[in-house]
């Protein structure tokens, strides 16, 4: 098995010495869905931006590794680290407004990060941007990709970002709750496009708090809360058989239609 993934131990702390993450360890396989759940505040996506080396300022890397496709980035120079973002490791973030820059159109956004793979010109490039576009469900490629981020929905902005991320092709994906602003039909095409990008063989990390849609695209699921890995394990094991309280308590907080009435709340407990 070839792994897109690889952490080992990794602890992140805040300028205080807290810690935020505590002796996290997963793997991710090319080829293959990870998601991970939890509450917000529990690690998920500093342990996603550690992988890529954008931790805050107020936070840093106390221990642990972390390769990329085999490669220790922990130990690579702040320029082979950079050269690898967008070619071999994308993020796709979860605020698009915050993300795509305001002041270049759609086009220029994607042909930036597509020339980190390859250098493409001309009319090529205007083909690849409506292909590229088109790929992520818009219906009017050629229209979105003359337009300003301004002028797009919260929706369409969010599919422009994933657009982004899978430009370079990159062996590692990590989508930082991609659907956020989706409503469920679209929902379920951009999983189902992340979904085919790991049938293409890169590895898929999807951060996420939506956990019927971590079971249905997900072949594992760890579970953090509090900055700790709860549970971890193959999607259907971890959802028809939790283990852990928390897990568990995660599960009786899905709304469903037999079981009408206020959702239950996870106790403090249920943490560790």
């Amino acid at each position: 098995m070839t792994l897109a993934l690889e952490v080992r131990g990794l602890v992140i702390e805040d300028t205080a010495g807290a810690k935020l993450v505590s002796d996290v360890s997963l793997e991710v396989a090319s080829g293959s869905v990870t998601a991970v759940v939890g509450e917000s505040g529990s690690g998920k996506t500093l342990t996603a931006l550690a992988v890529i080396g954008l931790l805050p300022h107020e936070v840093r890397r106390t221990a642990g590794s972390i390769r990329v496709g085999g490669v220790d980035v922990t130990a690579l120079p702040p320029n082979a680290l950079r050269a690898m973002r967008g070619r071999d490791v994308a993020m796709i973030f979860q605020e698009p407004m915050t993300a795509l820059n305001p002041v270049l159109r759609i086009d220029r956004q994607l042909l930036e990060a597509r020339r980190r793979r390859v250098n493409i010109r001309g009319r090529q490039a205007v083909a690849w941007c409506h292909e590229a576009l088109a790929r992520v469900g818009i219906a009017e490629p050629d229209r979105v990709a003359r337009c300003w981020p301004h002028e797009l929905s919260g929706g369409m902005r969010q599919r422009v970002l994933i657009a982004m991320g899978l430009a370079a092709e990159p062996r590692l994906v990590l989508a930082d709750e991609p659907t956020t602003a989706l409503d469920a039909v679209n929902r379920r095409e951009v999983l189902d496009g992340l979904a085919a990008v790991a049938q293409g063989g890169a590895g898929v990390v999807l951060i996420t708090h939506d956990l019927p849609s971590a079971g249905r695209w997900a072949d594992q699921i760890i579970v953090m809360r509090g900055g700790v890995c709860c549970e971890a394990g193959p999607a259907r094991e971890v959802l028809k058989a939790p283990k852990h309280p928390y897990t568990r308590g995660l599960l009786d907080c899905v709304p469903r239609p037999d079981r009408p009435g206020p959702l239950p709340e996870i106790a403090a407990s249920e943490a560790v």
